[in-house]
């Protein structure tokens, strides 16, 4: 294969990116949260980035398109889907700034301690009594806390983090105390909080938090992101969604 042909197809690839990755056809599959919270984490100045729970590598590989100084390391305990983040790397272009460890979150084998700059984490938002069950295994293992907890994976975090870095969670709006209390009792400092609101008019849905290890007091409460506004054809994203996050825009918006 040429090199001007492996070009093109890097080049396609990322115009297409988030369309086209590789993932399970059946079983879990990312959603838009992933791509707001590497667009909420990618202001970070930091180089060597961590996922925790990296699935396809949606996340890391999202940051690495936006930035050129991100080095991401992707962990996760899935061989089967760091075989699919593997692929999406290579298809993209980024294998130099993108390599995989497969661990758990709850034994940090591979990794040395405070050795990242940034650790970006999507954990699983339900306690496995609450909900409803998915009948795909690996559905239930990325969506419930079946193979490691909320705790886990911030202590993961805190455990790799550089002193005074920054640690990047999306998760539940409704269980926002549950995380903030979680990640100051384990000597991560919230510091910035994003709410996600579907309308205008309805609850927040998610929650985006930025936390220091090891950081002073103080939060900021930054004003709310909201997804969509209605249109002639119903809902459609805003132009604030975009702006935070460009990869929606394979989304469609109002004309």
């Amino acid at each position: 294969m040429t090199g001007k042909r492996v070009a093109s197809q890097v080049d396609q690839a990322r115009a297409f990116f988030p369309r086209g990755l590789s993932q399970p056809k059946r079983g879990f599959r990312f959603a838009v949260d992933a791509l707001l919270l590497a667009s909420f984490a990618a202001k970070d100045k930091g180089q060597r980035v961590l996922d925790l729970g990296t699935g396809c590598g949606v996340v890391g590989l999202t940051m690495a398109l936006m930035h050129p100084h991100f080095f991401i390391t992707g962990l996760d305990l899935d061989l089967s889907m760091l075989g699919h983040a593997q692929s999406n790397a290579v298809r993209l272009g980024l294998v130099a700034r993108f390599g995989l460890i497969r661990a758990d979150v709850r034994h940090r084998g591979g990794l040395k301690p405070e050795s990242m700059d940034v650790v970006v984490c999507n954990p699983p938002y339900r306690e496995l009594t609450t909900g409803r069950a998915c009948l795909d295994q690996k559905k239930t293992q990325a969506r419930f806390q079946k193979q490691g907890g909320l705790d886990d994976f911030i202590q993961a975090s805190f455990f790799f983090l550089g002193n005074r870095k920054s640690s990047y969670f999306i998760y539940l709006a409704e269980a926002v105390d549950e995380l903030l209390t979680s990640m100051r009792e384990l000597s991560l400092q919230p510091k910035e909080l994003l709410f996600v609101h579907p309308l205008a008019d309805r609850i927040a849905r998610l929650v985006l938090v930025r936390a220091v290890k090891n950081g002073a007091p103080g939060l900021r409460v930054l004003a709310p992101l909201i997804m969509h506004e209605l249109c002639e054809g119903g809902v459609a994203l805003t132009t604030q969604a975009l702006s935070f996050c460009p990869w929606l825009a394979c989304n469609p918006t109002c004309s």
